[in-house]
């Protein structure tokens, strides 16, 4: 009966409301890595006299931020569990 509990339980995973914060939170992933980023290439660029890697910076910090985006889009609904 006890197992039973624990499976109603985690099937039930996170209220709608817990929900609904942790999907605005994800608003700010991926436009705030990629800032970061690309401020980070934009000091690169002054620092070695280059002129592109402002560029990189916001390609690779857009492409961390969308994959993170993912992955705690998966953990908020339950999915990245092994069955």
């Amino acid at each position: 009966m006890e197992q039973r509990r624990e499976e109603r339980e985690e099937r039930r995973g996170l209220s709608p409301y817990a929900k609904a914060g942790a999907y605005a939170g994800l608003a700010f992933v991926t436009p705030i890595s990629g800032w970061v980023c690309y401020k980070t290439g934009v000091w690169l660029d002054e620092a070695w006299g280059t002129s592109y890697m402002y560029l990189v910076g916001l390609i690779l910090g857009c492409a961390a931020g969308m994959y993170e985006t993912f992955r705690q889009a998966l953990r908020i609904e339950g999915l990245d569990r092994r069955r």
